[in-house]
């Protein structure tokens, strides 16, 4: 088969928001059901050009959903929000039909989700291909080639040939003028409720959810139990990566079981972890002869004493979200290790959600 065009693709990213976007293909639901779904009210939407556009962007920001026929799919863009890129919209969209997202917040946070009827197929991240999940991961793999989607290709080719992939999997071309339209925008109001668990890990049922620790978590998802899902962060990092006895993750360890034996040690071992990670980032960009091995090891302790130093910021609920959020960003590590790591990010985050709700 012949290689995808990405020549109108890139004109159309040159409008697109700086700081990334998400895009939702939806098959064979109509426009008002897709807002449905997502959460938002159709009876509240508006149809709305460019200028009316900026000034909801504005008011909603994130919240903002703007929707567009396209031909069998409706095309469901998010300037500055996220909720298309989770699993539980996924599979409310791509239930009785097909769903596929494409998010970008930059080269650590993006990712591209396929769903049929309610099943999430193949997720990815852009900047990492190796890991895949879903029931069949390498369910896209023709439409990659196609796109010249592989490692080693600059953040901007990615995006582009990502959005590539999905013109082409719903036959539907972004154009510049298509960012001028008019659009169907509506406010999200009561976003699909984040699963602690995702429904894959459950049938069959993954061994690690009921090891003691994941099973006292689950038990009771709320602000009570941040510092036990803090110290299960660090951990999993810690033997996912190899570092249970490196010094610093040691300490770490002690001090979040034990307390300070000094005054200002937390802050002290935090700003100490966070300088040893950026060293490993400096590090790896410097390699004047890049050793792959050796650079992939540093970019995964970087990652990790990233989220190990999030785990000693002094609020327990902020440190469970952060540390929990930077380490299921950790690339190459075990399918195992990974969906240990996304049930504690979707545990610290009803954690936050439920602070914020209940300060």
């Amino acid at each position: 088969m012949d290689p995808i065009d990405v020549r109108d693709v890139e004109a159309t990213l040159a409008g697109l928001p700086m700081e990334g976007f998400c895009f939702t293909w939806c098959r064979d639901v109509g426009l008002e059901e897709v807002a449905r779904r997502f959460g938002a009210d159709p009876g509240t939407g508006v149809w709305a050009g460019p200028e009316e556009l900026e000034d909801l962007e504005e008011e909603h920001h994130a919240d903002l959903l703007q929707l567009v026929p396209a031909g069998e799919w409706t095309l469901a863009f998010e300037p500055h929000g996220f909720q298309g890129e989770r699993d539980e919209v996924m599979e409310a969209l791509s239930a009785g039909g097909r769903a596929l997202s494409v998010f970008w917040r930059g080269e650590r946070d993006n990712r591209v989700t396929y769903a049929v009827d309610g099943d999430i197929v193949t997720s990815f991240r852009l900047m990492d291909f190796s890991e895949r999940s879903g029931s069949d991961p390498s369910a896209l793999d023709d439409l990659l080639d196609r796109a010249g989607l592989h490692d080693g290709l600059p953040a901007w080719e990615r995006k582009v040939r990502a959005l590539a992939l999905a013109e082409t999997v719903s036959g539907w071309t972004l154009t510049p003028e298509w960012a001028h339209s008019p659009q169907f925008a509506v406010a999200i109001t009561s976003p699909v409720p984040l699963a602690l668990v995702p429904r894959a890990f459950l049938h069959p049922r993954e061994p690690f959810l009921d090891e003691p620790e994941f099973a006292r978590i689950l038990a009771d998802p709320s602000p009570a139990m941040a510092h036990a899902v803090i110290t299960t962060v660090v951990s999993v990092v810690a033997a996912a990566v190899g570092l249970q006895d490196h010094p610093l993750v040691e300490q770490t360890l002690r001090l979040l079981d034990h307390g300070e034996e000094v005054p200002d040690e937390q802050e002290a071992l935090r700003a100490r972890l966070y300088r040893d990670a950026e060293e490993m980032v400096m590090a790896r960009r410097r390699e004047p002869t890049p050793d792959r091995a050796q650079v992939e090891r540093l970019e995964q302790e970087g990652h990790a004493f990233h989220a190990i130093s999030n785990a000693l910021s002094p609020s327990p609920v902020i440190a469970a979200h952060a540390a929990a959020d930077e380490a299921f960003r950790i690339p190459r590590l075990s399918r195992t290790d990974v969906m240990r790591l996304l049930v504690l990010r979707n545990v610290a985050d009803r954690i936050r959600l439920e602070s914020l709700h209940h300060p």
